[in-house]
């Protein structure tokens, strides 16, 4: 196991009990106390953790998912039901990181059979509970605003996976600029997933459509189908649908 995979699989321990030493880590993982500290260390530079003596505890996560999580939550909560409904009974499914997408892992019902590989630990941890879903959690280095693994690592893993479906989640979508991301290493996480899959959704609250992102992740083309809210502009949903995107228009349970 690489110290990036080993660091993931701290944090996801980390969520399941808030205190931990050192030397219950070494014996976790078959390591030296001293190759956990350095995974520690690395941690701790990146405000993950905070280490006391001796032990380790969680720290406040980057609020800039907490504060993506808790916008839109009812037209991202519709989202997730209908690409949940998508996901048939035995399929193996690339599931991207963020807020959305989570609302995608949360929605998956209890009594269907199914394999998720996700970068996402947010994602990861909601579906643990969830007997019947294998989840397996892609390795990489933590990008912390993200609550994702990136890097080599990661796209590696993912470029050895044959997945029926993929999840994507993206920062923007515009009708002629297509998926883009607003991290250059993320954009590549994303790209790998959609190679990887038979088959691409695409998911993305209105108020993302229209918009570009600077890193370019793939043309429109790759989705068989983009689900949004009903607060998209109607221009730019017009437009996408002369694009000859497949667009399917999430109502909330409110509305």
């Amino acid at each position: 196991m690489s110290p990036e995979e080993r660091q993931s699989q701290i944090l996801l321990l980390l969520a399941a009990e808030p205190r931990i030493s050192v030397g219950d880590l070494a014996t976790r993982f078959s390591t030296s106390d001293d190759s956990i500290r350095r995974d520690l260390r690395s941690l701790s530079q990146a405000g993950l953790i905070r280490r006391v003596h001796g032990a380790v505890l969680p720290a406040s996560l980057p609020r800039q998912f907490d504060l993506r999580r808790g916008s839109q939550t009812s037209a991202k909560q519709a989202i997730g039901r209908v690409v949940a409904e998508r996901l048939r009974e035995g399929c193996v499914v690339l599931l991207d990181s963020g807020s959305t997408a989570l609302a995608v892992a949360e929605a998956l019902p209890y009594d269907r059979r199914l394999t998720v590989i996700t970068p996402s630990l947010p994602a990861a941890l909601a579906l643990a509970d969830r007997p019947l879903i294998e989840t397996i959690v892609v390795g990489g280095r933590l990008e912390g605003a993200g609550r994702c693994s990136v890097g080599s690592a990661a796209v590696a893993a993912i470029r050895a996976v044959r997945a029926d479906v993929c999840v994507l989640a993206s920062c923007s979508v515009d009708p002629e600029a297509g998926f883009s991301a607003d991290n250059y290493e993320e954009s590549w996480v994303k790209r790998a997933m959609i190679e990887a899959s038979a088959a691409t959704i695409a998911v993305a609250t209105g108020d993302k459509i229209g918009t570009i992102s600077p890193h370019h992740v793939a043309d429109l083309a790759v989705t068989s189908e983009i689900v949004t809210d009903a607060s998209v502009n109607p221009t730019l949903r017009d437009r996408l649908i002369t694009a000859a995107v497949t667009l399917t228009i999430a109502e909330s349970t409110s509305s």
